[in-house]
């Protein structure tokens, strides 16, 4: 458990003690412990907010927590983000879709979308940090960050893969029933402490606007890739963060 724990932090996130996995069921069984990465991360956001909250204004602190949650993965999943609005929003065929997602350099509609996923977390964090406890903000920030892998989690399990090649497709191709429910469970777990009576709330807004982006996916390019499940991630933050907002407002 503890080793496939580490797979799944070398994957998410730049934090050393992660291990890189051996087998296929190896790849397929870290994928259960996404959320787990995810409510790490959420964590080292939520120390940075409700720390420098104490001394900063709320919008200041949750950009802050926003900068140490992205160095903590390396922008992992914005890039992602920026790599799908750019391909599935610029190409105009299949082919030229995924030629585009399979590049490095941003277009302007990725730019965009990292800039508006941005100015939707910080000011949705800022609005939680104003409106209830450092502790309670705390759980809302790990909870956001564990459901939102969660979330992309059981997108990788129920959608086809539009590529055969890169480390999306082969965590995709390779995952099993079993690790994409734990997943998703997990997910939903570590969002009730922060949610409570919102996380049904919460659960539905993200899986609405999650399939919204597999569907999109299906009908641009045919499927899921690595990219496409990043910027599910990024759209289930938004979406769980501006929840706990509403909730708190």
């Amino acid at each position: 458990m503890i080793r496939r724990f580490r797979m799944a932090l070398a994957f998410l996130t730049r934090l050393r003690g992660g291990l890189h996995p051996e087998s296929a069921d190896e790849i397929s069984s870290s994928v259960a412990f996404f959320p787990v990465v995810g409510a790490l991360v959420g964590g080292v956001g939520a120390l940075v907010a409700v720390g420098s909250v104490l001394f900063l204004p709320a919008l200041t602190a949750a950009s802050l927590a926003f900068i140490a949650t992205a160095l903590t993965t390396g922008g992992f999943h914005e890039d992602g983000l920026a790599d799908s609005f750019d391909g599935l929003a610029g190409g105009w065929s299949v082919e030229q879709r995924l030629e585009i997602l399979k590049d490095s350099r941003h277009g302007t509609f990725g730019v965009l979308s990292i800039l508006l996923v941005t100015v939707v977390k910080v000011t949705a964090l800022a609005e939680v940090l104003e409106s209830t406890s450092w502790w309670r903000a705390s759980l809302v920030v790990i909870g956001t960050h564990a459901g939102a892998r969660g979330a992309a989690v059981v997108l990788m399990g129920a959608a086809p893969t539009a590529s055969h090649t890169g480390l999306g497709a082969d965590y995709t191709r390779m995952l099993g029933a079993s690790a994409a429910i734990t997943g998703g469970a997990l997910g939903v777990l570590l969002l009730i402490p922060g949610f409570l009576e919102w996380t049904p709330v919460a659960v539905v807004a993200t899986a609405v606007l999650v399939a919204v982006v597999g569907v999109w996916a299906k009908r641009k390019i045919g499927g899921i890739t690595g990219d496409l499940l990043g910027a599910a991630e990024q759209v289930a933050e938004c979406t769980l963060l501006c929840v706990a907002a509403a909730a708190f407002a």
